[in-house]
């Protein structure tokens, strides 16, 4: 690993804010994390502050900034700092698994924070050994990842993952979405985390038995037309839902040269784009159509928006699992 933080080719977007991303370890990647402290919302210095609201304020990190509020928040509401919340997520990493304790802050890590630091997107890889190999074999790797937010905006959330190096898609699947959506008020309590963690470590094998199990669930033309018309347009809408069925019926993403036309997903007409990184002519099983939905979930901009597709997978995939 290089001993400098790096700066990645990739951004998002949070609640219409631009959101960049940082790799390395969480020894260095933690250096750019800003802190931040609750302080009186007043008009004036001296002056009587707001009875009901206080200021969420970011501390300056170098002599050239100053103190920037970044959020208003009630007198119940509870900072997390976004270090905290990330030591937390490694010490439930070391407690289920005693061999990382002297390694763990190497694993390899990226951070997505918004311009004024207000929110973070952490995602902390696991070593080659959890990764899952399917058939095709294009290797998965079991990733954590947590979004906090410290001006009130957003609840913090932590679950698993897992990442397709072949064309950088997500996926939640379902046996470790252990989660923790909590809110930031007197009842947040970080010390849950680690457990939080250590308990969903134990159903790793789990969702790798399901990822099997979907590689053995063949699939047919008629079914997915049936499953893209329906549940999944039901879900992702008309438009998600087209550009599922492309990939899954030719390898190819599409675009729509009238946005605006009637019928059912299936049947929109569309423009052929790019073959998908790793996607197969035609899509043979459940897992082929699981990478599908996950390239086109993983393309959303809004990074919460991206999060919540990646966990419906596992869900809607279940309903063509049944047609």
């Amino acid at each position: 690993m290089s001993d400098e933080i790096q700066i990645l080719n990739q951004t998002g977007r949070w609640r219409a804010r631009n959101v960049n991303y940082w790799g390395g370890s969480w020894e260095q990647i933690q250096k750019i994390i800003p802190e931040f402290t609750i302080e009186d919302f007043r008009a004036f210095p001296n002056t009587t502050p707001n009875p009901h609201l206080r200021t969420v304020v970011r501390k300056p990190k170098t002599l050239l900034e100053v103190p920037m509020p970044v959020g208003v928040v009630s007198h119940s509401y509870s900072l997390a700092q976004h270090a905290d919340v990330a030591n937390k997520c490694f010490e439930g990493i070391k407690d289920e698994f005693s061999l990382f304790r002297d390694s763990v802050d190497d694993f390899d890590c990226e951070i997505g924070i918004t311009d004024l630091g207000e929110w973070m997107n952490l995602r902390i890889y696991f070593p080659e050994s959890y990764d899952h190999t399917p058939s095709d074999g294009e290797k998965i790797r079991l990733r954590l990842e947590c979004m906090n937010s410290v001006d009130g905006s957003s609840r913090l959330v932590i679950l698993f993952g897992w990442f397709r190096f072949v064309c950088s898609n997500g996926l939640v699947i379902g046996e470790t979405k252990t989660e923790i959506r909590a809110i930031h008020n007197e009842n947040l309590d970080l010390e849950k985390i680690p457990k939080a963690i250590s308990d969903a470590m134990k159903l790793i094998d789990g969702d790798k038995a399901r990822l099997k199990n979907w590689e053995s669930k063949p699939v047919t033309d008629e079914k997915l037309k049936k499953w893209a018309n329906n549940p999944l347009s039901n879900k992702w809408g008309k438009k998600a839902a087209c550009r599922v069925f492309h990939i899954c019926d030719s390898g190819h993403d599409v675009e729509f040269p009238d946005p605006f036309a009637p019928g059912e997903a299936t049947e929109k007409p569309v423009k052929k784009l790019i073959r998908v990184p790793g996607s197969p002519e035609k899509a043979a099983n459940l897992y082929d159509v699981s990478q599908a939905m996950s390239w086109v979930a993983t393309s959303r901009n809004d990074t919460e928006e991206r999060l919540i597709w990646q966990s419906n997978i596992s869900a809607i995939i279940s309903k063509l699992a049944t047609i």
